[in-house]
Formats: C-alpha cells, sequence, structure tokens
C-alpha cells in the first residue's frame, strides 16, 4: 500500500516479505556492499524489465555447458549465417515483445538484460566521441563470433553502425556518440 511520494520519481510502499526470502536479501545486499533499499529496487526493476517479459518474448533458459556443446560441433561459417539470420528477424520481434518500440537504446537495454540475466559481465564506458559496451560471457571464440554476427546485423538493421573488438570471451562493441542522444538513462 502506498504511503507517501519521496521525490518525484520514488514512492514509499509496504509489502509482506516472507522471512526466508528477506534473509537472503539481506545477506545478498551485505555482499555486494549496497543498501537493502537499492538491491530491492535492482531486483524489481530486473524482474519489470526482464524476467516479466523475457519468457513471453520467446528467450528460453539453457545451460551455458549445453549451449557451448551445440557450438563445438558447428563450423563457423554456420554460425555467421544463422547469426545473422536471426540478427534481421528475432531482435526485430523481440524489441517489440520486451519494449514495445524498435530502437537502437530499446536493442542496448535488451542487450544489457541479457547479459544481466545470463551472469555475464556487461560495462558501459562513455568516452568523448563513442560508447564502448564490453561483455565478458566466458563462452568461447565461437560464440564471441556469434554475438558479433547477431548484433552487428540488428544493429545495422536498426539504421547504426557499430564497430566490434572480440577475444574468446569477451566481445567489445563501439557506437558513435551521436546515438546517445535518443536516452539518458544509458
Amino acid at each position: 500500500m502506498e504511503d507517501e511520494a519521496v521525490g518525484e520519481k520514488n514512492k514509499t510502499v509496504t509489502f509482506r516479505i516472507d522471512k526466508n526470502v528477506l534473509d537472503k536479501i539481506k545477506s545478498h545486499a551485505s555482499f555486494e556492499r549496497i543498501t537493502l533499499n537499492a538491491l530491492v529496487n535492482q531486483l524489481l526493476a530486473h524482474a519489470v524489465d526482464w524476467d516479466i517479459v523475457a519468457s513471453k518474448s520467446g528467450w528460453v533458459p539453457v545451460p551455458k555447458a549445453l549451449l557451448m556443446s551445440w557450438f563445438d560441433r558447428l563450423d563457423d561459417k554456420t554460425i555467421q549465417s544463422i547469426a545473422e539470420e536471426k540478427g534481421r528477424l528475432v531482435s526485430r520481434d523481440m524489441l517489440f515483445a520486451m519494449k514495445g518500440k524498435y530502437g537502437i537504446w530499446e536493442w542496448i537495454s535488451v542487450l544489457r538484460g541479457r547479459a544481466k540475466a545470463a551472469g555475464f559481465s556487461f560495462t558501459q564506458v562513455d568516452d568523448k566521441h563513442e560508447i564502448k559496451f564490453i561483455m565478458r560471457h566466458g563462452m568461447g571464440i565461437k560464440w564471441s563470433k556469434h554475438f558479433k554476427s547477431f548484433y552487428e546485423i540488428a544493429f545495422k538493421e536498426l539504421g547504426c553502425n557499430v564497430k566490434f573488438d572480440l577475444t574468446e570471451n569477451t566481445i567489445i562493441y563501439r557506437l558513435d556518440k551521436k546515438y546517445a542522444c535518443s536516452d539518458d538513462s544509458l
């Protein structure tokens, strides 16, 4: 139940939370060295932005080891072909289903949410002329190549040229800051 407004963006509410769940949340907040309030806001934001819409948009949880095993059996040409084909089609459907809009910043938001849901490290670095996104996936070079091909065609379909670097376990994509003016939240 809503008690009072705190500032313009925050509201104070009261919930009943299972004691075991609360204990786990408190423990995690302590481990992460953040306040309980900050953690609950992070968890709720992730639930609203990802958990609630991801499964309805076609995402399914699959063990990392299984995915890596499948990719190990594919050659680079097949991986690139599939990634490009699906990058054209899947990204558009996914964005409309998850965000209700087809745009660059919605795509980056989905990539960020997906990285978080998968337990990948995702970092954004801003400099004078470009924004760099670094995702460490830890799934090997074939996955780096897949992500590059998939992301590259999806960004291209959005009218955004992106530069890529990759290593065995990391993909880095950089976009010109001219695209940054469309969203303050990133």
